[in-house]
């Protein structure tokens, strides 16, 4: 059974804007956008860029301003840009203002 750990209230989170929280020693990206909760890597894999107050781009991307490497919000799949390793993605539950992530696989 995977092991949740509180990150923070539902009410600290803006629609689409990405805040990054420590989770088992790793950094984990989350975010609220339209009405759902997503984890993922909170550092991008080509060069470990913090993707703390990134937006989500139109038709779910997450984009890394560093270098503009693209990201699939929901799988993690890499899109586009310098790298070929996409984002790890992250369990997110809710319970009640809370918002809980599992970084067990």
């Amino acid at each position: 059974m995977p092991d949740f750990q509180r990150v923070a209230s539902v009410s600290e989170f803006s629609e689409g804007l990405v805040r990054v929280y420590a989770v088992d020693g790793l950094d984990v990206a989350v975010v609220s956008h339209q009405g759902e909760f997503y984890a993922f890597s909170g550092r991008c894999p080509h060069a470990g860029y913090v993707l703390n107050y990134t937006r989500v781009r139109p038709e779910d991307r997450i984009l890394c301003s560093s270098h503009m490497a693209l990201f699939d919000l929901k799988t993690g799949k890499v899109l586009a840009g310098p790298t070929e390793q996409g984002l790890c993605v992250y369990s997110v539950r809710v319970e009640g203002e809370d918002v809980y992530v599992s970084t067990d696989e």
